[in-house]
């Protein structure tokens, strides 16, 4: 799938698909990643103990993504976390309480995360200026039936 169609029913945010096509090879770059997990947008994630903005589930090969309301660079932030989780999980680190509040696997996405996103508003401070992203009725949905299968650094939109 292209990431144009990944983002197609995200509406009053024209400029967070452009912002998602320069950031996923941005990210991938500075990653080392040779692939990508499945992608599961959400207006809001559901939580039992922590509430989050997303997570990356290393049994589904999943990252969740809550993107109502939220300023794009606040997602892509959220997305270089969850990526770095994701590469965890193929190097083999991910344990149980790899997600704990002060634990290495989650300082160490945090890190990283504040590391690319830095470098990516260096290149692009206009992102800034954005309006947050907002959903019509019923897109997510839509894009839950869409986002079933691992995508690949193929499959990115280059422009």
């Amino acid at each position: 799938m292209k990431i144009t169609e990944l983002v197609e029913h995200v509406t009053k945010a024209p400029e967070f698909i452009n912002m998602i096509q320069k950031f996923l090879p941005f990210a991938i770059k500075e990653l080392e990643l040779t692939d990508l997990p499945n992608f599961q947008l959400m207006l809001h994630l559901p939580h039992d103990q922590q509430p989050t903005f997303g997570k990356y589930v290393n049994d589904e090969n999943t990252i969740y993504l809550g993107i109502e309301d939220r300023h794009p660079l606040d997602i892509l932030r959220t997305l270089a976390h969850e990526l770095v989780h994701y590469k965890q999980g193929t190097e083999h680190t991910l344990g149980p309480h790899s997600g704990d509040t002060g634990s290495d696997i989650e300082n160490q996405a945090h890190e990283m995360a504040g590391i690319i996103m830095r470098e990516f508003d260096k290149s692009h401070p206009a992102y800034f200026n954005a309006s947050a992203v907002n959903i019509q009725e019923g897109a997510i949905e839509d894009l839950e039936k869409d986002l079933k299968h691992p995508y690949s650094y193929d499959a990115i939109d280059h422009s």
